[in-house]
Formats: C-alpha cells, sequence, structure tokens
C-alpha cells in the first residue's frame, strides 16, 4: 500500500501560500516530461497556482521507472517518484484536447489565467485552437510560454528533442569527462532543468514587465540557448582566443593543481582553492609552509592545468 501525502502537503502549502511572492498567479500548465514541468514547479514554490493539464492517461513521466530501483509500485500507479518531484504542488485536471468541448474549458480558464506554458514542439497548441494568438484574443494580459528544442522559428522548429540530444548539441558534452574519454553526459538532465529554470525566470520578468504596460506577450524558450548561455565562457574563449576548451575531468575551470579532487584514507576531499591568499592558508592549514618556498610553487598564482605538479598537492 502506498502511504498517502496528499494530507499533509495540503496543509503545507496552506501555511506558507499567503507569504508567496506568486500568490494569486494562476498558471495553465501544458506541460510534461521534465524542462516544462521542472519550470511551472518553480513558480508553484514561490506560490502560483498551477492547474496542471492532462490527458486521462496523464503525464508520460507519471509511470518513468528508476533505473536505480527495482521497487515499480509508485510507477505503475501512475506516480512516479520523479513524477512527484517535479508536480507535487500543482492541482490537475483531466481533459481530452482532442475533443470540441475541452477546447471550451480551456478558453474558460485562460480568461482569468496568468499564464499558459507548454512544451509541445511549435505549432501543435495552434493547430488545437489554443496557441497564443487564439487565446490573447481572449485575455490580452496573458503571459504564453512555449518550451521548446529550439524555439518557434529556425530550420529546427520542428525538431522534437530531449535532454540528451541537446547536451550532445550544444558541445556541453565535448567538455565534460576525462581527457581523451568521449564525449560525456553529465550525470542529470541538465538540458531540461536548464530550460525550466531559464523558462522560470523569463515567465517572471513578462509578469513584472506587465505590471508596467498592462500587456502579456509570448514567452519563447529554447533549451538550445539555454544550454548555450551555461558555456559563455567556453564560447567567448573560443570566439575571442581561438580556444576550444578540453576534457579536464575533476580539474576545475580555474585550471588550479589545487582545484581538483583528490583521494584520502577515507574517501575524497575536493579542493577549490584558486588564489594566492587561499593556496598560502592550505598549506599552512595542512602544516606545509615550506611549500610557499618551493621554486615550483613560486608562479603559483599563474599556472594553470599542470598535471605534474598535482602529485605534489596529494
Amino acid at each position: 500500500m502506498l502511504p498517502d501525502f496528499s494530507a499533509r502537503a495540503t496543509a503545507q502549502q496552506n501555511q506558507i501560500e499567503d507569504h508567496q511572492p506568486f500568490a494569486g498567479i494562476r498558471i495553465l500548465d501544458f506541460t510534461r516530461y521534465f524542462a516544462g514541468p521542472f519550470g511551472t514547479f518553480q513558480v508553484g514554490m514561490l506560490g502560483a497556482d498551477v492547474v496542471k493539464i492532462e490527458t486521462a492517461e496523464g503525464d508520460e513521466s507519471r509511470y518513468s521507472y528508476s533505473a536505480a530501483s527495482s521497487d515499480d509500485r509508485w510507477a505503475t500507479a501512475g506516480i512516479s517518484p520523479s513524477f512527484m518531484a517535479l508536480n507535487v504542488n500543482k492541482r490537475s485536471i483531466a481533459l481530452d484536447l482532442k475533443q470540441p468541448g475541452a477546447m471550451e474549458v480551456i478558453k474558460r480558464l485562460a480568461r482569468d489565467a496568468d499564464v499558459v506554458w507548454e512544451n509541445f514542439r511549435p505549432g501543435v497548441m495552434d493547430r488545437l485552437g489554443i496557441g497564443y494568438d487564439a487565446l490573447a484574443q481572449i485575455n490580452p494580459q496573458l503571459i504564453y510560454c512555449s518550451v521548446s528544442g529550439f524555439g518557434n522559428n529556425g530550420p529546427e522548429r520542428n525538431t522534437a528533442s530531449f535532454d540528451g540530444k541537446i547536451q550532445a548539441m550544444s558541445g556541453i558534452m565535448k567538455i565534460n569527462g576525462d581527457p581523451g574519454g568521449g564525449p560525456m553526459r553529465a550525470g542529470i538532465a541538465l538540458a531540461d532543468a536548464t530550460a525550466g529554470l531559464t523558462a522560470a525566470f523569463a515567465v517572471a520578468s513578462a509578469l513584472y514587465q506587465r505590471t508596467v504596460t498592462g500587456r502579456g506577450q509570448f514567452v519563447d524558450v529554447a533549451m538550445y540557448d539555454s544550454m548555450l548561455s551555461l558555456m559563455a565562457d567556453q564560447v567567448a574563449n573560443y570566439t575571442v582566443l581561438g580556444q576550444l576548451s578540453p576534457q579536464a575531468g575533476n580539474q576545475a575551470v580555474s585550471g588550479k593543481p589545487t582545484g581538483h579532487r583528490f583521494r584520502c584514507g577515507n574517501g575524497y576531499v575536493v579542493l577549490a582553492v584558486v588564489t594566492e591568499r587561499q593556496f598560502e592558508s592550505l598549506v599552512r592549514t595542512l602544516g606545509r609552509p615550506e611549500i610557499l618556498d618551493d621554486p615550483r610553487f613560486a608562479t603559483w598564482g599563474r599556472t594553470r592545468r599542470k598535471p605534474r605538479r598535482t602529485p605534489s598537492v596529494d
């Protein structure tokens, strides 16, 4: 038997909703999987009333099985841990979007909504008659957020996208992992999460702008663009210096030999010592102040990615 968390969650929500910055904001959430729900989850945690619009079967992530566990009771019941993590603070309504009656329900809801949020491929909501142009006629103050792989314009607009594809195309897999190990994905759904956070910030910005203009707007969020924004440093180095960022394993971005992971007697320790002052404090804390007089470290402040020096730190 699965435990019932609903009463406790409702009580907790009632205690905090009056003090949240987005209290009174209503969001119609058509999103599914990860990138969309992660964004609506953020504003829901800040007090927005998120109404999740689902089919009778529900969001596909309800039935996601965990690779780390053989316990499939939750997924079989349609409340997988992954789904609950991203949708814990939302209400839900089931509609068959292919039925005319469902469209009328959605349009009635949209009249009083502040935000409509979806992550279908561009054009899907328009074909259903509930895209931005149609809903903005009903509610000119409506903010409409569309999350997709490559945005609503450009040659890739109709391409379906998932986290792994965007990680690969953005180039982040090329700089992740150990040297010579080949492209490596991040251990989390990084592209999905980044797009969700980007969308949440964009919607918050649009809500603020509406307080000035009194008008809603279309918010177009591309997963690909969101991931590229994480790589501003690498893109700038290549654009200005022609320098490609290498795979560096656990080496810190600073390139310092003390920005790394080190094996210890009972596990690992990660150091983030990146300035001269921090380095001096480190060696004194370790009881090795004589290192400060070692000529190999005389120009420590200017060293970058010198593997031969890492054993000295070990």
